[in-house]
């Protein structure tokens, strides 16, 4: 087991990971291949090799380092040198405030608006002789005639108005102005009934002309639509009231929209809606939404918001299933960053700041509702601030194999083979020497360590033990792999069985300690094949 001479062994090695993966000799992709060879070697006693055996010697280029003592709930931080930098082609941005345009897309389905119903009832009594609308789905235009009734009390009203007119004309003729003026009143009341049971002036002219009454009145359409529902047959007995069709004007229809409760602060009534259909391709009909359903579908987790739709050439047809398309402007600039800047570790989102000569610090940050390219930021930054846009995977890669991330090691410095826990208070000068150079992943290592005193003696008295850690990577699907090891005193060196669970990079932390007092402790970073 060589020492730790710094962390530019590792960092090279994913950093030409990721170029082979262009080249296709990683398959998929190192992140992909990285997350698979972990999964094989841990079902097949892990016997996976890591990036580092295959690529060799080439590995030896790089060296990122992490810095301790972060404040910010210890979040990572790494410093690169100028070549780092510009091998991984890192690019920073200014944090700005600027105007954000959020979309939510959903799914809709379209419905008749219920504001755009009617229905034709009869308003007397009496025998359907006659439909002019035949089937469902048959337009109809205001004024159109529909059916025509035959009703015995129009035919009695009818006559009793034609007495009314002659009685008129008579009196006229006696020139009695009592009997003219009752002979009027007789005329205006029967004419009023007739139009309370829906005849027209044309219809009562026709009455006053004909030697006989019609006996059968034509029913017309008060409103333009499409028929719904046809709710009567041709011969049929009505009574006054009974709705005899149903109209649906789909010159305007409801889109019907579900959004999650999640999304639901980002719609308003008023707001403008493209809707698009796969059955009209590249046309684009446009809404706005006039109500939100005041109840949330528990099953779904979705409340349905009405959007009215203009349909003047009835493309939209209740029943189609479409898309919705919110647009939202904020009217206020607001502080954002570019979601390639945004590092999302399943219970938290971060950031790099660059804080200069090199050095990128681990920033925790609380976002609001982005759109496609941009992150709003609530809080843990600031405008003017510089942060990391590109190379920001590879930035958060380092930091993490560097165990940066919760300070694993009490801090992410590395300590040299001298170097002691200074939360101690250990006696300095101690040296540690830990082999073999190599160790495999999947199966037992056998460990042989030498410790040395302030006066170049061996010590045979102490209580050692080897820590193995990996630590979590969310981004992959991966948590963090713990292994603790004591090793037993075998003349002046300690010997022990290590179980390394899979191939790849380790945080190797011996501690040694003397009449229970820590004094001396040392890290370095092992590739297990």
């Amino acid at each position: 087991m060589t020492t730790l001479r710094d962390n530019r062994t590792l960092f090279a090695g994913i950093l030409l990971g990721v170029a082979i993966t262009v080249s296709g000799y990683f398959g998929t992709g190192y992140v992909k291949s990285r997350q698979a060879a972990s999964t094989a070697s841990m079902a097949n006693s892990m016997q996976a090799k890591t990036p580092s055996e295959s690529l060799g010697n080439a590995s030896q280029s790089m060296a990122g380092k992490t810095i301790s003592g972060q404040p910010n709930d210890e979040m990572p931080s790494v410093e690169l040198t100028q070549e780092e930098e510009k091998a991984i082609g890192i690019q920073t941005a200014l944090v700005k405030r600027q105007n954000i345009q959020r979309t939510l897309r959903t799914v809709g389905r379209v419905e008749q608006a219920e504001t755009q119903l009617s229905t034709i009832s009869a308003r007397i009594g009496g025998r359907l002789d006659k439909l002019d609308v035949q089937f469902t789905g048959q337009p109809v235009h205001k004024g159109e005639a529909v059916a025509s009734i035959y009703s015995p009390e129009v035919v009695t009203s009818a006559e009793e108005y034609k007495l009314a007119l002659e009685n008129l004309t008579r009196s006229k003729g006696e020139g009695l102005p009592e009997a003219v003026e009752q002979a009027r009143q007789l005329v205006s009341a029967s004419r009023r009934r007739l139009e309370l049971w829906g005849i027209t002036e044309d219809q009562i002219k026709e009455i006053a002309k004909a030697t006989q009454p019609n006996v059968h009145i034509t029913i017309y359409s008060q409103a333009n639509g499409t028929v719904t529902e046809r709710k009567v047959t041709e011969g049929q007995y009505v009574k006054e009231g009974d709705v005899l069709f149903t109209l649906s004007d789909l010159s305007a229809v409801w889109v019907k929209a579900d959004v999650y409760e999640a999304d639901l602060p980002m719609v308003r009534s008023g707001q403008p809606v493209e809707i698009t259909t796969a059955s009209l391709p590249g046309a684009i009909l446009r809404g706005r939404v006039n109500f939100i359903e005041p109840m949330l579908t528990e099953q779904t987790r979705t409340v349905s918001v009405r959007i009215e739709v203009l349909n003047p050439a009835l493309r939209l047809r209740p029943g189609m299933f479409v898309q919705a398309e919110f647009q939202n402007v904020s009217g206020e600039k607001e502080l954002a960053v570019p979601r390639s800047a945004v590092v999302d570790t399943g219970m938290h989102k971060m950031v790099f700041v660059a804080k200069g000569n090199g050095i990128y610090e681990g920033r925790k940050i609380e976002t609001g509702f982005p759109n496609n390219d941009i992150y709003p930021v609530i809080s843990g930054l600031r405008e003017g601030e510089r942060i990391v846009t590109q190379g920001t995977f590879m930035v958060d890669s380092q930091s993490r194999l560097s165990g940066g991330m919760g300070g694993q090691f009490g801090g992410s410095k590395e300590f040299t083979h001298n170097e002691a826990d200074k939360g101690a208070n250990p006696e300095a000068g101690y040296q540690i020497t830990l082999s073999p150079d190599t160790v495999k992943g999947g199966e037992p290592n056998q460990l042989h360590l030498m410790v040395i005193d302030q006066q170049g003696k061996p010590v045979d008295d102490a209580e050692v033990n080897v820590r193995f850690f990996m630590p979590a990577m969310p981004s992959m699907g991966m948590g963090s792999m713990d292994e603790k090891t004591a090793l037993t005193r075998k003349g002046n060196e300690y010997t022990g069985s290590a179980n390394v669970p899979m191939a790849g990079s380790w945080n190797v932390t011996v501690e040694v300690n003397r009449n229970g007092k820590r004094v001396a402790t040392k890290q370095v970073r092992v590739n297990a094949k």
